[in-house]
């Protein structure tokens, strides 16, 4: 007896909705990547300073040059206005990354939800071949035991 294949009528739309979760998924790599980067910068700025601020030290206790002195605090200064803006720059990432995880979690919720609906329909399907199938073998049991009943 050839047997029918499941078929989720759905699939197509499935498909895009896994299309569309993998997107966000790539979506927010990237935007942690960004993340990531920028922390790095930060850290590359706060060294540079720890080094600077070394070095005025070490300038400092030899003979004070004013030109000098006043190159160190615009220097500092200005790698400070780079901080606070790199902090601003990290947060704002931090926010898009925020929202493209739940963007991405939105998309798995969707997902999920069509792949819960595929399973149950297939279960079903099952579930109603096999008695199709149950039947089938009962009919051809019940019709042998009337031919052999029926044979004297």
């Amino acid at each position: 007896m050839p047997s029918r294949r499941f078929k989720f009528r759905l699939e197509p739309l499935l498909k895009v909705r896994a299309h569309r979760e993998k997107e966000r998924q790539r979506d927010l790599a990237v935007a942690i990547s960004k993340v990531d980067d920028q922390k790095t910068a930060l850290t590359l700025l706060d060294h540079e300073r720890e080094a600077t601020v070394d070095s005025q030290r070490k300038f400092l206790q030899s003979r004070i040059v004013p030109s000098k002195a006043l190159t160190y605090s615009r220097f500092l200064l200005r790698l400070k206005k780079d901080r606070l803006a790199g902090g601003q720059i990290l947060h704002g990432l931090e926010r898009e990354a925020e929202k493209k995880r739940m963007l991405l979690l939105e998309a798995s919720k969707k997902r999920k939800t069509f792949e819960t609906l595929k399973d149950k329909q297939q279960e079903r399907y099952y579930r109603e071949l096999g008695r199709d199938e149950q039947k089938e073998l009962d009919e051809i049991a019940t019709m042998a035991h009337a031919r052999k009943k029926a044979k004297p």
